[in-house]
């Protein structure tokens, strides 16, 4: 009888190991989920700067351009070089709030995308460590009846029992 106690037992203590460890793999995994996120919104956020600049410097060359030309023909500002210019700065801000916007929800997509991974992490960690101490308490119920002295005893106060 000692044999299938003893294989009850370890059997009940390596499920709940293994219970143990998949909840810190689980654990892991979220953890690992949520720095690839953070780092795609760092990307994003960069990308976003580097586009803005870029506009910016395509602005500055176009009215640098546009100045030369004036300067060229030999032409003063009037209204139709003043009109152009103000266009290119519309166009230029109104892409930037754009541009800006897309980022801004693209950087918000990844925030939530890492809020639930780590909640999904979580979740799986306490699931698997409600399995592991299932584990345990459906090994010790598997194991009383192969005790010894478990049928003389149920009450489990030993070999004293006591009347009330």
């Amino acid at each position: 009888m000692a044999l299938p106690l003893a294989l009850a037992v370890a059997s009940t203590a390596i499920s709940f190991f293994g219970s143990m460890s998949a909840a810190k793999a689980a654990k892991r995994e979220a953890a690992l989920q949520r720095r690839q996120l953070q780092q795609q919104i760092e990307g994003a956020q960069l990308a976003a700067l580097q586009d803005h600049n870029t506009r910016m410097k395509n602005l500055q060359v176009f009215l640098g351009t546009n100045e030369a030309l004036l300067g060229v023909t030999g032409r003063g500002q009037d209204r139709s070089f003043k009109r152009i210019q103000e266009k290119a700065k519309t166009e230029a801000a109104t892409e930037t709030d754009r541009k800006y916007l897309q980022s801004l929800q693209q950087v918000g997509k990844l925030s939530l995308a890492q809020t639930v991974a780590t909640e999904k992490g979580r979740n799986l960690a306490r699931a698997y460590r409600y399995q592991a101490f299932g584990t345990l308490i459906s090994g010790a119920m598997k194991a009383q009846p192969l005790m010894p002295n478990s049928l003389n005893n149920p009450t489990g106060l030993g070999t004293r029992s006591f009347s009330t």
